[in-house]
């Protein structure tokens, strides 16, 4: 145990960084600029919770009469455990097959169970950060509405600590047996890439078989006993993935009967999957690990004088600098599935979510009477919806680091920092686009929305997606995390990607309170959309030519 509390805790260090991001604060003093933007960020986050808190409130009181409010308990729980299903897989992955330390590891003398028990733990660190944003405002709010008791806070911690473990074992388990078929060959990245699309393919089907399992068609009668049920919606939410109907009752029940009970479920298949995953630690682990380095050191690096060759023998440099953007991105699976993959797994989540409980039911119906109301409305949460799909992937805040020490490259060749620059800001808008495209079928789709809804949505989106790119990657030139050996770092743990999201939803949130004022005035539909537009298209402009000049500085400033 005490080889394994120290694994843990070495683990958990390198992951956050905290004794790096403390030297460089208060010793080095180089990154103290980061307390304000901090401080800051968590300033722009409160208007966010608020408003969100607001709605819950409202919801709570349209459902509260019905009997249904448990419902909002479990949208909350089964939001946090998608998360962690749908973007648990490349965490995974990038721990337990590409870290760093496996190398220092293996050697000593330590158990295969061991090192992935330790790992796996400072996972599940990371994801009860990651569902804290969904799940805490909903279940700490709920409990205040309900004025609940003891009890309920008291099941409320151990639901939450169990909350991400049964998907993210599903995850694990998944991923050793994949990982263990894909060591048996040579094209390993293709088949990490494709063994991993297949897992996502089947997570999703199973989860619309699960939401469609309800889909009868009902008639009055089976309507009325639906309504007359306490336990009826949140039991047609909760089909998509069971344990969270488990959590809620649990979480509802308190010291009840039903409530222990649910609870003791909840716990014992976590606990009975968390087994399972290290009787496979110990059998495969290691044999899915073994190889698996090698892949790196059998590619050949261009040097100075080939890349400069391929760059300056006829094709234009922006058209170069984008194909070895893509390259890089395309063939490095952690890059791939935690950057591309992020733009399509957001609208696949909102269909899961939109589809629970499955037939005439599901939510959609409710989803399509809200988007008739008021048509401004629906298009300033669609151009939403798309702007955070295609842009919240970490793409554009890693844009330099992914470079890695190869960033010399980009500092030598002759092709000037605009030029680079550009192309690299091509590449992340590519990835955004991707997203925006996906999140507009969807929402055709399921909640049909007009072509002139979709459309206006569709062009705000665009232009808002260059601002958002630009800042992400304005924020990654200005620090890039350039000294990694594996490529989950500069993606997985660097700050620059936190940063990024946190801008991002700040901007989003600013436009949110020009909105409300914009509508406070009486301007019509068509004056709100001119003047966010206009808005919108100043602050690209300013984003990119920031972008450009810091380019120009920061590309003879970076030292690697």
């Amino acid at each position: 145990m005490k080889r394994l509390a120290s694994l843990v805790r070495v683990g958990l260090k390198a992951n956050f960084g905290l004794s790096v991001i403390h030297f460089r604060i208060f010793k080095e003093k180089k990154d103290r600029w980061l307390i304000p933007l901090m401080a800051l960020a968590a300033v722009g986050l409160g208007p966010t919770v608020y408003y969100a808190l607001r709605l819950l409130k409202t919801i709570y009181d349209l459902l509260l009469p019905l009997g249904q409010q448990q419902a909002i308990l479990t949208f909350g729980v089964l939001s946090g455990q998608l998360l962690v299903l749908l973007f648990g897989l490349y965490y995974v992955i990038s721990a337990f097959y590409f870290s760093r330390d496996l190398e220092t590891l293996i050697p000593l003398p330590l158990k295969p169970v061991e090192v992935m028990t330790s790992k796996f733990v400072v996972i599940l660190v990371n994801e009860y950060l990651t569902i804290a944003v969904v799940v805490l405002p909903v279940v700490v709010y709920f409990g205040i509405l309900s004025k609940a008791g003891l009890p309920y806070w008291i099941n409320g911690l151990l639901v939450y600590l169990m909350l991400p473990v049964i998907p993210l074992s599903i995850v694990s388990l998944l991923v050793i047996g994949m990982m263990r078929i894909v060591n048996l060959s040579r094209k390993k990245d293709a088949l990490i890439l494709i063994g991993s699309l297949i897992l996502i393919a089947a997570g999703v089907g199973l989860q619309f078989i699960l939401s469609r399992s309800a889909g009868s068609h009902p008639d009055p009668q089976v309507m009325l006993r639906f309504f007359a049920s306490p336990d009826s919606l949140l039991k047609q939410i909760g089909s998509v993935f069971p344990p969270s109907v488990w959590a809620t009752q649990a979480l509802a029940g308190g010291f009840s009967g039903a409530g222990l009970r649910n609870l003791l479920l909840l716990i014992g298949v976590s606990l009975a999957l968390f087994y399972g995953i290290l009787i496979l630690a110990e059998k495969l682990f290691y044999k899915g690990l073994i190889g698996i380095g090698e892949i790196a050191g059998r590619k050949k690096a261009l040097s100075r004088e080939e890349l400069s060759r391929r760059v300056s023998s006829g094709r234009r440099p922006v058209r170069a600098i984008f194909a070895r953007e893509w390259r890089i991105m395309n063939r490095t699976p952690i890059f791939l599935l935690n950057g591309v993959l992020v733009v399509v797994l957001v609208p696949i989540l909102f269909v899961i979510m939109a589809r629970a409980g499955g037939g005439r039911g599901d939510n959609t119906m409710i989803l399509r009477a809200l988007t008739s109301a008021k048509p401004l409305l629906v298009t300033l949460i669609s151009a939403g919806f798309m702007a955070v799909s295609g842009s919240l992937n970490g793409t554009a805040s890693s844009t330099f680091s992914r470079e890695g020490s190869q960033f010399w490259m980009s500092k030598v060749i002759p092709v000037s920092p605009r030029e680079q620059v550009t192309a690299k800001f091509l590449h992340s808008s590519i990835i955004a686009l991707i997203g925006i495209a996906a999140s507009s079928l969807v929402l055709v789709l399921m909640i049909r929305l007009r072509i002139d809804d979709l459309l206006p949505a569709f062009g705000l989106a665009l232009v808002a997606s260059v601002t958002l790119t630009a800042v992400g990657m304005i924020i990654d030139l200005s620090r890039p995390l350039l000294d990694w050996t594996n490529p989950q770092k500069a993606i997985k743990q660097n700050l620059n990607v936190l940063f990024g999201f946190l801008a991002e939803i700040g901007i989003l949130v600013l436009l949110g309170f020009l909105l409300s004022f914009l509508m406070k005035t009486g301007l019509s539909a068509n004056g709100v959309l001119l003047v966010l537009f206009a808005v919108l298209f100043v602050l690209a402009a300013a984003s990119a030519e920031i972008l450009l000049k810091l380019a120009d500085r920061r590309y003879r400033e970076i030292e690697v």
